[in-house]
């Protein structure tokens, strides 16, 4: 596949297509905190006091996550932090942030923010069924860092006014981002099936049927209600989805 000029390349095409209705309502929302603001000056004391108070807790909460997990680095872990290193470097990203693994029985990974640190938490049941594939591992963490740089980056602080259905189609993009490093839409497929089923079960899933079955969920008056509450797709739309964007690649 080929590189990658800006983030605007791993969009989805359900999130290109909200974008522009979203920041329009993003930028009425923040004329009228500006607005607010001015009335009520205050209110701007409170928010920096609120903020000071993130910015001092945020190495404390990280920390706290290391007490429970432990954290990936050069000689723990060193093929997952040679995958984050190589995505932050094509991805440009100067910072690159933690990687902690957590005991946790679910099979699932998150990005968090504290203040301005970032991390990325992977739990250890998920870790056990990819850390002998590289392109899973990095389907996971170029997910992640996509979420990192487009919900709890610049463009996620502008973001107020972020409704279900633009978070269930970000999803997408951050998959779109999450096989692009994997190189391989197989790979990103079942990676997709892992977070429906587990790791012991996942082979035994079949696309065609997923896929079906998430147009049969977003069928008719309960799936338009469906779509404006759920803020991850059926597995099914992020399968096809993934299909898509690697007929898109060529």
């Amino acid at each position: 596949m080929s590189a990658i000029n800006s983030m605007n390349d791993l969009l989805s095409a359900e999130e290109r297509k909200k974008r522009i209705s979203v920041t329009v309502m993003n930028c009425i929302v923040w004329l009228l905190l500006l607005i607010l603001a001015i009335v009520i000056w205050p209110i701007l004391i409170i928010y920096g006091f609120v903020w000071l108070i993130n910015w001092m807790l945020s190495e404390y909460n990280i920390r706290k996550l290391q007490a429970l997990g432990t954290t990936v680095s050069e000689v723990q872990f060193p093929e997952i932090y040679s995958s984050l290193q190589e995505i932050c470097s094509e991805l440009n990203i100067k910072k690159q942030p933690k990687i902690i693994i957590v005991g946790e029985s679910q099979v699932n990974a998150f990005a968090l923010r504290f203040a301005r640190k970032k991390v990325i938490v992977i739990l250890s049941k998920m870790l056990e069924g990819i850390e002998d594939d590289s392109t899973e591992v990095k389907f996971f963490i170029g997910h992640e860092v996509c979420h990192l740089v487009l919900d709890l980056g610049a463009r996620g602080f502008f973001e107020i006014y972020k409704p279900m259905a633009y978070r269930s189609a970000r999803e997408l993009t951050c998959d779109n981002c999450g096989a692009f490093f994997a190189r391989n839409p197989e790979t990103a497929k079942i990676s997709l099936k892992r977070l429906c089923i587990g790791n012991m079960l996942v082979h035994k899933l079949k696309d065609e049927y997923l896929i079906e079955e998430s147009k049969y969920i977003y069928s008719g008056f309960t799936g338009w209600l469906l779509k404006s509450y759920l803020s991850h797709p059926p597995i099914g739309k992020r399968i096809q989805n993934i299909n898509d964007f690697f007929s898109g690649q060529g």
